[in-house]
């Protein structure tokens, strides 16, 4: 046993750490959403490249025992690192830190240390910019402005009707298959089978997006000549029908970006879906019919909405009594 003189007066033995705790499972299994995932993986190796010393990739089966190293001096220098050496917006570190503090907190579970407990995340106003960015006329204009002239073009627009009337979420949509869609009583359905919650949801399909949907698929099911039950199970929007392998989330942003230049906006799927959200509330949605429809939570995600809402009425401004000021002319 090595043990250190720390003065005159004691001795200190130096801490060995508990051995390590089989967490009986990986703790990625509790995140139902693929791109969920994706972003926390990227998110953690980023996190445990900065605070373990070299360059190589760090593997799967390396990520839990890297992740018990590590200390809440490590997550200080860490934050510091990004607001003063990457200089990103509190926002973005915001994201950043969620991701890891998920991640921990599924690693407390199983009698870890969290050095994220005590962190807190930074105060930052809601972006009504982000939500107020695409309007109902700009989602008119270019619906009007876009040409449909091959597949791709008609599967494209076919995914902007979708995002606009449904709200769905980017990964609700990627892997939405025609068995999907249902029908009782003359009113359709989508059955999400993966949510951002984990779990499944049925959402109400407007009766002009029924009317879209399944004229696509009737133009699906002629051009590849495929069988019922072959349709029922391929994806709405694939890459390849054939191989029925459906878009990558990075084919969609782009796909929607393209659309967005039509009217000179750099655009997101996610814009759509806050545009939508909009017009709801200001069409007279509730804050709770709205909350259903998006699949949120918590109302308090949704309250942004009926802030946009305030915004664009501008009750308060037609409270002001006119002044009939008359200006002097030159």
């Amino acid at each position: 046993m090595n043990i250190k003189i720390k003065d005159s007066n004691s001795l200190t033995i130096p801490r060995k750490k508990r051995t390590n705790r089989s967490t009986g499972r990986n703790i990625f299994e509790a995140y139902k959403s693929p791109k969920t995932l994706e972003d926390y993986q990227f998110y953690l190796k980023k996190f445990l490249n900065f605070i373990y010393e070299g360059d190589a990739n760090i593997k799967g089966d390396e990520l839990i025992s890297l992740m018990t190293g590590v200390t809440e001096d490590d997550v200080n220098d860490y934050i510091v690192y990004l607001i003063d050496d990457r200089a990103l917006k509190k926002t973005s570190i915001n994201k950043i830190l969620s991701a890891m503090k998920s991640l921990y907190k599924e690693l407390e579970n199983y009698g870890y240390d969290n050095p994220f407990k005590k962190i807190k995340l930074f105060k930052v106003a809601r972006n009504l910019d982000h939500i107020l960015k695409l309007s109902f006329d700009d989602i008119k204009k270019i619906i009007g402005l876009y040409t449909v002239n091959n597949f791709k073009s008609y599967r494209n627009i076919t995914i902007f009707y979708t995002l606009f009337y449904s709200g769905m979420r980017s990964q609700e949509l990627l892997d939405l298959q025609f068995r999907h869609i249902t029908e009782r009583d003359n009113n359709y359905f989508m059955k999400l089978e993966k949510t951002k919650s984990g779990r499944e949801q049925y959402k109400p399909v407007h009766d002009d997006l029924v009317k879209i949907l399944y004229e696509y698929k009737n133009f699906i099911h002629n051009l590849y000549s495929l069988a019922d039950k072959q349709l029922e199970d391929t994806f709405v929007f694939s890459s390849s029908v054939v191989n029925n392998t459906k878009l990558s989330y990075r084919a969609l942003y782009d796909i929607i970006q393209d659309m967005g230049k039509l009217i000179g906006k750099n655009i997101s799927p996610h814009n759509i879906r806050h545009s939508i959200a909009t017009e709801l509330s200001l069409n007279g949605a509730d804050l709770i019919e709205i909350r259903d429809f998006l699949g949120h939570s918590d109302t308090r995600v949704t309250e942004i909405y009926i802030n946009a809402k305030n915004i664009l009425e501008k009750r308060t401004l037609e409270k002001i009594p006119d002044l009939h000021i008359k200006m002097q002319d030159d």
